[in-house]
Order: structure tokens, then sequence, then C-alpha cells
């Protein structure tokens, strides 16, 4: 789905109303580098229940399982908290950009979803071609 205006409360109502198959493709996030070389793979989309990496902003290095994903792309994570000034805590919203898969959910098994689709993402080996191909330099030109 395209959107065609440029005003930001169109592209956040566009934004909202996306429908659930869309709105996978927008919620993927980077993978770990040692899940990388596992599976082959940059890029997943989020779960609840994964352990993800804040990597930006006030809870850098922090880890922990996601607890809630909104609708405006962003994230809630247990470990993550602000206590309030009359004693009660919550958990802010961190943007899913900000964010690393570091483990995936808690299952004994993965689900055959993301399974599949990890599978085939592999088997483009979109990852592999870009260690494998040689970078151009100044030595190549000559």
């Amino acid at each position: 789905m395209k959107i065609k205006s440029k005003q930001p409360r169109k592209q956040r109502n566009a934004l909202f109303n996306y429908k659930n198959h869309q709105r996978s493709k927008l919620l993927s996030t980077r993978v770990a580098d040692f899940l990388r070389d596992e599976y082959g793979i940059k890029r997943l989309p989020l779960r609840v229940g994964d352990q993800v990496k804040v990597c930006r902003g006030e809870f850098k290095d922090f880890e922990g399982e996601i607890i809630e994903i909104t609708k405006g792309l962003r994230c809630k994570i247990k470990e993550c908290t602000f206590e309030k000034t009359d004693g009660t805590q919550f958990h802010p919203t961190i943007h899913i950009s900000n964010l690393v898969i570091t483990k995936f959910t808690k299952e004994k098994k993965m689900d055959p979803w993301r399974a599949n689709m990890i599978e085939r993402k592999a088997l483009y080996g979109f990852y592999e071609e870009e260690i494998s191909a040689p970078k151009k330099g100044k030595e190549e030109e000559k």
C-alpha cells in the first residue's frame, strides 16, 4: 500500500489503518550477528516473547522480553521501566528501529510460520551474497 501524501497526519493515519499482513513487513527488525550466522538472515518481524536488545536511546544496552507491540510500530519491554511520582511503574514504548533481536520466543519449538519464513529468506541467500561480494576499490579500477 503506497501512501500518496507527504502530510504527517495522513502518513500516521495510513500507518494505523494498515492490515496485519501489511504491518508485518513494517515490524521487521535486525537480527543479532550470531543469529545471522546461524540462520543466514538479516531481518525478521518482531513477535511478543522475543528477547531484544535496545541499541539507542535512554535504555541503551538493556536486554529484555517484548510484552506488547503497539499500533505505532513501538513495543514495550519487560525490563525497561520508569517510575512515576506516585510510585507506580510503567513500561515506556520503544520504536522497533532501535531494537535488535537476540533470541526468538521461549517456546521449545519455533512456530511453523516463522520457520518457513527463515527458511525462505535463507534460501534466497541475500546475506551470503553481501558477505561474498568483492568490494570495489581503487585496486580493481586500475
